[in-house]
């Protein structure tokens, strides 16, 4: 009997297999079409909504009120994902609701690893824009700045090759303060406000335009125009690794979330972990190993990206 067990475990284990298998490649190709479409949106987002605003001041037309306070709210929803204590409320509130020895705990990690990921992820997409707009901003600015010597006029024509996003907004908002006669260092908060190692340094240089001799500017900026086509090359050549990388870790999270739910879902694994404190101690704990591992690996991703 118990050898008759072992192709049943066979067929089992290779349709796990299977299944794993097909999830990574959905996940993976779901991320290529997701970076397919970030693309075109980017491409084509900025002449649609250039071509919408001729066309309503052609007509007198402004934007209805509802709508804005439509976009306030996604706005303000979109903020509050990416705020921690929000998931860990959210996941609570499912333990409570569930109100089951084991099913409140997993539903409380699962809540918590799902809120880590959805935030790593929005990072991680956020991160990457960051990158290519910060050195389409500096490889602009640095090829039109020897030509004007004027640091408005160079961010007023580097602005309209820039396409929408954080940094096209806070170059705006850092144009309009230096129209408003503010310091170069001052107009420069919005930028520094993006958290981005490059943008930062960047901004830090504009700031002291005024009191740094041009020849010395000039090569501070031929400097820094050349280590962020560096980092460029360095994201794009670590791509690769970092989605083998993420895969890996998307694929163990999957693992051990399935197999968390199987046992408290078989009526003898359940059993098993409610017969006792010490088996319930068991189950929590490899809940608790499975969460903070998660927590580990995204904040390690997110290091390599960063």
């Amino acid at each position: 009997m118990s050898l008759a067990i072992f192709p049943w475990i066979l067929v089992a284990l290779s349709g796990l297999g299977l299944y794993l298998l097909a999830y990574q490649v959905v996940d993976l190709v779901a991320d290529l079409l997701a970076g397919l479409t970030s693309l075109l949106r980017r491409r084509f987002r900025p002449v649609a909504l250039a071509r919408l605003k001729e066309l309503q001041e052609q007509a007198g037309v402004q934007a209805p009120q509802e709508g804005n306070a439509r976009s306030r709210t996604l706005l303000t929803l979109a903020g509050l994902t990416q705020w921690r204590p929000f998931w860990i409320a959210a996941a609570i509130l499912a333990a409570l609701l569930l109100a089951d020895s084991l099913r409140s705990p997993l539903a409380f990690a699962v809540v918590l690893a799902g809120g880590e990921l959805y935030r790593s992820t929005y990072r991680s997409k956020r991160m990457q824009r960051l990158n290519e707009d910060a050195g389409s901003l500096i490889v602009q600015f640095s090829s039109r700045y020897p030509i004007t010597r004027s640091l408005g006029k160079t961010l007023k024509d580097v602005l309209n090759a820039l396409p929408g996003g954080e940094v096209r907004s806070a170059v705006e908002d850092c144009l309009k303060r230096l129209q408003m006669n503010q310091k170069p260092d001052e107009a420069m908060k919005r930028v520094y406000a993006l958290g981005h190692p490059a943008l930062n340094r960047f901004a830090r240089l504009l700031g002291s335009v005024q009191d740094t001799n041009q020849d010395v500017f000039m090569k501070t900026l031929e400097i820094l125009r050349k280590e962020v086509d560096g980092r460029q090359d360095l994201h794009r050549q670590a791509r690769q690794s970092l989605t083998l990388v993420r895969s890996t870790t998307r694929l163990l999270q999957a693992v051990a979330v399935a197999a968390l739910i199987v046992g408290s879902l078989l009526p003898n694994w359940r059993n098993y972990f409610i017969a006792s404190p010490q088996n319930w101690l068991l189950f929590t704990g490899m809940l608790g190993i499975a969460l903070l591992s998660s927590f580990y690996m995204e904040a390690e991703l997110h290091q390599l990206e960063v």
